[in-house]
């Protein structure tokens, strides 16, 4: 019995820690919808659509190119472009993609569905993290915490939407952020939602 207790508590705890990473739609006007597609194309058959307040939908893992993602939401699945989607909703949201960085020392990391890409200039040392949690800070939402894992490593990020400035020119970022990786480097900058490629 105490075995069949810790499995189903394990099992609870997997199952709160893949749901805690689930997207929003952001960029999308009140009244207007988010096409899922059956493709991930812009002409490809739309399969459901998706309200412009939505929260919780969950990446199926599935990536193609031109930024396109495989998601479920209400019991249906399909592609849509995730250039539409954010972590979070309203004033708060931080963006699907977002490219963070910082100088003395030089890193960024650049956030993409799903994952954060690490670069530690300083350290020469690169990271794919799985994003595996993402919450807001409980008293002040304008804060937020993702949790990151790779092979061997981890990531903390704090991003804080804030007036942020790189020290070494004039541009004025939407967001600060500081990071710990895998207890060992702790750095800070600013970000700024990445352009579409």
């Amino acid at each position: 019995m105490r075995f069949i207790s810790i499995f189903l508590a394990s099992l609870l705890a997997a199952t709160v820690v893949a749901a805690a990473v689930a997207y929003s739609v952001v960029n999308v006007r009140p009244g207007d919808v988010l096409n899922m597609r059956a493709q991930p194309s812009a002409t490809a058959r739309v399969v459901a659509t998706i309200p412009h307040s939505a929260t919780g939908i969950v990446l199926t893992g599935r990536r193609a190119t031109a930024d396109w993602v495989e998601v479920t939401y209400q019991r249906h699945r399909g592609w849509v472009n995730a250039h539409f989607l954010g972590l979070a909703s309203g004033r708060y949201e931080i963006p699907a993609f977002l490219d963070c960085a910082g100088t003395e020392p030089f890193w960024s990391i650049r956030l993409t569905p799903g994952y954060a890409h690490a670069d530690l200039m300083f350290a020469e040392r690169r990271y794919l993290f799985r994003i595996s949690r993402f919450q807001q800070a409980m008293n002040r939402t304008d804060i937020s915490h993702l949790r990151g894992i790779a092979r061997g490593a981890n990531m903390s990020l704090i991003i804080r939407h804030e007036s942020c400035s790189d020290g070494m020119s004039d541009t004025n970022y939407p967001y600060s952020a500081i990071a710990l990786i895998s207890g060992t480097h702790t750095i800070a900058g600013c970000c700024r939602p990445a352009v579409a490629r």
